[in-house]
């Protein structure tokens, strides 16, 4: 495998994804709800082959929502690496169906799992993009400030309520899901975190997907429920091809160097597409769409325990993340474990 180079190891502050775990609600719809309840429409098969479903977790207790969901998945990473006497210096919470808008989600967060007061906490919109925006900024925080040494990133969202039920799209393709991160510093010269990353802004999709349909000065209803038009994110493809291949020289690297991709999981299509252009082999991607559905925020987090759990990750690895969020924006990042 080629290295990064030393000049850059000398200034790079090294951390690490010490931790994650994640959480989804019980109730399981497989295909055969949506092919059900759809019935009447010819292309609904089709439509779940495409963007690759087969059983996704949505929330059916009024109870639980974002924030609860992001709780259970915080408490569980924080237990699963030993944290019980609340040492987080940041904690972030991205989410696009934030419970609150003041005071913040992570401020919720920090007050049920009794987190020290010398800490920083904010949410990040930023719709699909949320937690890969999140564990970039946790990145950064951390290496501006020494006495940072460790942040809880957590990405959740009910993607099923802000759905019509009486239209396919979005409500066959998403589920409900919760991810949490332990991302803290390492004292060993191994130059593990965030390589490099590169985004791309194309705002001509502003009125694809919007929530609410008409903003909230004009909201209606105070349930209504999103305008999804035409999108699926092909167009976000070439990007992701173009910055892997833009990373990969700059730094030197092959494709053979990547042991992971964790990519969007909110259509196979997609996945298929980048797959079949760069030549990447399937088994170095970690496809859990068809398990969960599409969670928004968290999707390759949920990749990310998928794979990490199966035991196919290994300190020193290479892995990419790619996504996009409505609007859209999409970024791609070569991270080392």
């Amino acid at each position: 495998m080629s290295n990064i180079s030393e000049a850059n190891k000398e200034v790079r502050t090294f951390l690490n994804i010490a931790a994650v775990d994640i959480y989804h609600p019980e109730t399981i719809r497989d295909n055969d709800y949506y092919l059900e309840r759809f019935k009447e429409n010819e292309k609904m098969q089709d439509i779940l082959e495409k963007v690759g479903r087969n059983k996704r977790y949505v929330i059916g207790d009024a109870k639980e929502n974002s924030l609860t969901m992001a709780i259970n998945a915080a408490e569980k990473v924080l237990q699963r690496h030993g944290i019980d006497n609340g040492d987080v210096d940041i904690i972030i919470f991205a989410s696009t169906t934030l419970e609150y808008l003041s005071p913040t989600n992570a401020m919720w967060l920090h007050s049920s799992l009794k987190i020290k007061k010398e800490c920083m906490c904010f949410d990040i919109n930023a719709n699909c993009l949320g937690m890969f925006l999140a564990l970039e900024q946790a990145s950064v925080l951390l290496q501006s400030k020494d006495s940072y040494k460790r942040a809880l990133v957590v990405g959740a969202d009910q993607l099923s309520k802000i759905g019509s039920e009486d239209q396919p799209i979005p409500s066959s393709i998403v589920g409900d899901a919760a991810a949490a991160i332990i991302l803290e510093k390492v004292a060993d010269s191994s130059g593990s975190g965030m390589i490099d990353r590169i985004y791309q802004t194309d705002s001509s999709f502003n009125d694809t997907i919007v929530l609410p349909p008409k903003g909230f000065s004009c909201c209606e209803t105070p349930n209504e429920k999103i305008h999804w038009s035409t999108f699926s994110g092909i167009e976000s493809v070439d990007f992701a091809a173009d910055a892997l291949m833009e990373l990969l020289d700059k730094h030197n690297l092959k494709m053979e160097d990547i042991s992971c991709f964790l990519l969007s999981q909110f259509t196979k299509i997609n996945i298929d597409i980048l797959q079949e252009k760069m030549n990447i082999p399937w088994e170095k991607i970690e496809y859990i769409g068809d398990q969960y559905g599409y969670t928004g925020a968290n999707s390759l987090f949920l990749a990310y325990a998928s794979r990490l759990n199966k035991g196919m990750l290994k300190k020193g690895d290479l892995i990419v993340f790619w996504t996009l969020g409505a609007g859209y924006q999409t970024g791609l990042m070569l991270w080392k474990l």
